[in-house]
């Protein structure tokens, strides 16, 4: 896993004028399956029971969530429930119907993963050669 986060140059229309902005490069999405067989390669512990820690850890953090509560996790961040609302005149039409536009699931990266992230480096891919560049 390298630590270099991938971009390309790519055109977007602005007010009408053509320009030209870095783009993100996203790589395949990990499966839960692909981090177990990692973890298992760096630890001692068998494919199942890694499996199974991390599903019932999972598990746990999402009940956590489905209850309300902010869940923090050291060196990534903090997954908490979060809604988007409508403001009404008088408080007696507070309701869901009236104020609630979505509910939807935050995330705040820890500081420490954010300076990581930051100070990733970025590379330049370009698909004519096929290869990265600085």
């Amino acid at each position: 896993m390298g630590n270099e986060i991938l971009y390309r140059p790519r055109k977007k229309k602005i007010f009408g004028d053509e320009k030209w902005v870095a783009s993100m490069v996203l790589k395949q999405k990990s499966s839960l399956d692909a981090i177990i067989k990692e973890v298992t390669s760096n630890t001692t512990g068998q494919a199942g029971e890694v499996s199974g820690m991390l599903r019932a850890y999972l598990g746990r953090i999402r009940a956590h969530v489905l209850e309300g509560e902010a869940v923090k996790i050291a060196g990534l961040g903090t997954f908490y429930p979060k809604i988007s609302v409508r403001y009404v005149e008088k408080p007696e039409d507070v309701t869901v119907k009236n104020c609630v536009k979505s509910i939807a699931i935050g995330f705040r990266p820890e500081m420490a993963l954010v300076k990581m992230v930051k100070e990733s480096g970025l590379k330049k891919f370009t698909s004519k050669e096929n290869e990265w560049e600085e």
